[in-house]
């Protein structure tokens, strides 16, 4: 049985009492996720959090920190591990890539109701207030 594991980032960029998520519509219903994606071969996390970011939003972003890793198993032969790191925009004006439909900036109050990318939404009550 062919297995595939990836690795990817993540990054939760938050303003005020809201954070950026990004959204695919599928059967009429918003998917959501963070932005982030994939790493690519010789690229260390930091470097594919810059690009995926660059590539999905449109803008440049810095690493503040490193806030939590997650792990996603849907079945036994797919597995992606990531790591989520606390950003904010340094330049740029957000343009989102086709990738996705559209994003929102959700109250961190509203987590539990609008986020429920399960890969990670339990773990994102912990996130509040680390700014």
């Amino acid at each position: 049985m062919k297995r595939e594991f990836f690795f990817s980032t993540k990054d939760l960029i938050i303003e005020d009492t809201k954070f950026l998520a990004m959204y695919k519509i599928i059967d009429n219903k918003k998917w959501w996720d963070l932005p982030g994606g994939r790493m690519e071969f010789g690229e260390n996390a930091e470097e594919t959090l810059a690009r995926e970011i660059k590539e999905e939003l449109g803008v440049k972003i810095k690493p503040i920190k490193l806030i939590d890793t997650w792990n996603y198993m849907p079945n036994e032969k797919f597995q992606t591990i990531g790591v989520i790191y606390h950003c904010e925009i340094i330049s740029g004006e957000i343009s989102i890539s086709e990738e996705h439909d559209g994003y929102e900036w959700i109250n961190i109050d509203n987590i539990e109701e609008v986020f429920t990318r399960e890969a990670f939404s339990e773990r994102m009550k912990s996130w509040i207030g680390i700014q």
